[in-house]
């Protein structure tokens, strides 16, 4: 085998480790697949154009991305300070903050994606 594919192929599996640990530790991650899952099937079922679906699953990536960066943030944080200390704190919270701002902002985007749709469907 090719060794870049091999490099290729062990940074792939990493990868998909994180993402395993991620929502076999992480209920919020859990949380948000279940979402991503009923919005992914609502955006391939509702007659979006392309740029709504693609809008729909770029705002789902930000977000698990997010969150696996969160849970990286938290862990290294428990890792280099045990314990409570005041700016871990800040940092947690910090990371916890951008993962909610993303979340609200997915609302919003769904909301304009898909209440036009929903609508033309029951009106």
């Amino acid at each position: 085998m090719n060794e870049d594919f091999q490099k290729t192929s062990r940074s792939l599996r990493h990868a998909l480790r994180g993402i395993v640990y991620a929502f076999a530790h992480e209920r919020n991650f859990r949380i948000e697949t279940v979402v991503a899952l009923g919005t992914g099937v609502a955006a391939l079922i509702l007659p979006l154009s392309s740029a709504e679906r693609a809008a729909i699953f770029l705002v789902i990536a930000m977000i698990f991305a997010l969150e696996i960066l969160n849970t990286a943030f938290e862990r290294a944080m428990d890792i280099m300070k045990p314990g409570i200390h005041p700016y871990v704190k800040v940092v947690k919270d910090l990371a916890a903050g951008a993962v909610l701002v993303v979340s609200l902002l997915s609302v919003v985007i769904g909301a304009v994606i898909f209440i036009p749709h929903i609508a033309a469907l029951l009106f």
